[in-house]
């Protein structure tokens, strides 16, 4: 466990708060770094991190979580002011609450695209007799 500043980091739990703040689960979160959910469960509990698995979680929940390393305080950080993002200025940052409408509004496509897609197929086999 690393010590910063007579701070103790437990990686893993940050990773687990930050996946917890965009409500996103073990299977989601695995499926976006090529993992498994087991594999994910087992980084929460993880003091420490191979630093190529830190860099797809940095990307996958945006959070840098190499500031933990270099600031004590995680809101000292360039990377928490708004629309900061790997310590530069990203102009497509989205907050938690526009992630998790934007979330809700491509799942509701999705099922209304699978639904167009069912009637379409229907529509093709009642033209074919």
């Amino acid at each position: 466990m690393l010590k910063f500043a007579g701070m103790a980091i437990h990686i893993g739990e940050r990773i687990r708060q930050r996946a917890a703040e965009l409500r996103m689960g073990p299977t989601e979160l695995g499926r976006m770094i090529n993992t498994s959910k087991q594999n994910v469960y087992g980084i929460y509990k993880r003091k420490s991190i191979d630093t190529e698995i830190l860099r797809k979680l940095s990307k996958a929940l945006n959070c840098d979580f190499f500031q933990y390393y270099y600031h004590p305080d995680p809101h000292s950080s360039i990377a928490h002011e708004s629309g900061y993002v790997y310590g530069r200025k990203n102009k497509n940052h989205v907050s938690v609450e526009e992630f998790q409408k934007l979330k809700k509004e491509f799942e509701d496509l999705r099922e209304k695209y699978d639904l167009l897609k069912k009637i379409n197929s229907l529509l093709e086999n009642q033209k074919k007799k």
